[in-house]
């Protein structure tokens, strides 16, 4: 699941996580995601994983790290 997730990052934000840019980098901060990308992440994961985001999930600060997408897809899946 992890290697999915950075390669559909890796080739839709054409960036990859190094020594400035970690799993635990605010992603919107950094100005690797903005409000579209934000769309196409989340059509990703629930596509990808057969899971479904609430509301709530989509407009909480959920998304803005890898580490944090990574505990809410283990999370949905373990459901």
């Amino acid at each position: 699941m992890r290697e999915i997730i950075h390669s559909f990052m890796r080739e839709t934000f054409l960036f990859d996580f190094n020594e400035s840019i970690n799993e635990d980098s605010d992603l919107f901060r950094l100005g690797i995601i903005n409000s579209i990308g934000y769309i196409k992440l989340i059509d990703f994961l629930e596509n990808e994983f057969n899971i479904k985001f609430s509301e709530d999930e989509i407009l909480s600060n959920v998304f803005v790290t890898f580490s944090s997408i990574m505990q809410c897809i283990e999370k949905k899946l373990n459901n």
